[in-house]
This record gives C-alpha cells, structure tokens and sequence, in this order.
C-alpha cells in the first residue's frame, strides 16, 4: 500500500464506442424466450464458486418468491459450479426463472447487455472484473460486492450498487434496484460518468504514452 517512485499504476480500460451502439432491444428476449415485461438480471462470468453464485441463486429464489417479474440469466461457461447451478434450479423448480445460457460472445454478447436491467457479480475475490466494467460502459446498472477490483472508484462515484457477501445483503440489493427505476437511472448515469473519466481506453492510452515519454526524455 505504500508508493514508489518508480511505479505508475494504470488501471485496465474499455473502449467505450464499442458499447455506443448496441442490437435492437428485444434480440435477446426473443432467442431466449423471456418475456417483456420480465426484467433481466444478467450475471455473465465463469461458473465458478468464487463469483458468488451460492448468495446469488438463493438471494434471486428469495426475489422471485415475491415477484413474477424478473428472470436471472446466467452468461457464463462452466468452471467449475454448473453442475451445482442446474441442481439448485431442479431442486428450486426455477428453470423458468433462472437460465444458463453458456458463454456469450460477440453479437449476441451485446444484444444481452442491449436488454438486460440489472448486471450483477457478488464475487468473493476479482483482480479487476472487466464484465462490470463493460456493463457499466454498456449502460447496465450494477450490483457487485466490493471485491470487483475497482470498489472505491465505484463507491466515490455511487456508480453501482455495492452489497456485502450475503444472501440477504444481495437480495435486498436486487429489491432495491430491481424495484427503483430511479435508483437504477442515476446509478447508470454515475457508471457512465465513471468509466468516462476513470476508465476510457483512450485516455488511459494517453497516460501510458506520456509515462513512456518521461522515462525516455525525464
């Protein structure tokens, strides 16, 4: 924790005109069969037990007990914790309201983040979760814990909805923004200003450019 005067730290970047324009919305409601008036939950990671995913599977069950309007799709390959995950589905009754999808990529990728309400990570341990950051340059309000690696910029710019590691902890989080429209604008408006100034892979270019320059020409 202490600096040194011959590092320089340069977070990860995102480029944000790839997420300037999106598919449609509706793309991936209808290759997934989700209806439009169910909010999307979107988790899009690895399958794996340090994501989070034993507090998010029984804190999204808690959710859906009470509300019919909400699907959780998890967008990930499996590492690990599939075989749990399809388990608690069956044994919940939920598979038409929790749905694997596999890993996304490319077009379809984006047409996920075009339609999803809610990006969520309760992850116990990320170097720097470059699935949030995209969500967040893709306009999605999040709900992460504070390990997604870039907690206190996010928690300066109220930027996301940060839960601690427990059930309860996460699915008051999904209560709160899943039913606050208000609450998820102005978190999506605080990510954007975030990953703007923060996080923009051209300006983050620029600060690598000059550290370069000042060790060849100090």
């Amino acid at each position: 924790g202490q600096p040194h005067p011959n590092i320089v730290l340069i977070p990860n970047g995102v480029k944000i005109t790839d997420f300037a324009s999106l598919p449609p919305k509706g793309l991936f409601r209808q290759t997934f069969g989700i209806a439009e008036d169910q909010k999307i939950v979107l988790f899009m990671s690895r399958l794996n037990a340090k994501k989070g995913l034993d507090l998010l599977l029984p804190a999204f069950q808690q959710y859906a007990e009470k509300h019919a309007n909400a699907v959780l799709v998890l967008a990930g390959s499996d590492d690990g914790y599939g075989q749990t995950t399809r388990q608690f589905i069956d044994r919940h009754q939920l598979s038409d309201r929790i749905k694997p999808v596999g890993m996304l990529t490319g077009d379809i990728k984006k047409a996920a983040l075009a339609d999803a309400d809610v990006f969520t990570l309760p992850s116990y341990s990320e170097g720097f979760s470059m699935a949030c950051l995209e969500a967040m340059a893709a306009g999605i309000p999040a709900l992460v814990s504070d390990r997604v690696g870039f907690a206190e910029a996010i928690r300066h710019y109220d930027a996301a909805e940060l839960v601690d590691l427990t059930v309860d902890n996460v699915h008051r989080g999904l209560e709160r923004l899943l039913g606050n429209d208000q609450r998820r604008t102005e978190i999506r408006q605080n990510a954007h200003r975030l990953v703007t100034e923060q996080y923009d892979i051209d300006r983050l270019s620029r600060r690598l450019l000059n550290e370069y320059e000042l060790i060849i020409c100090p």
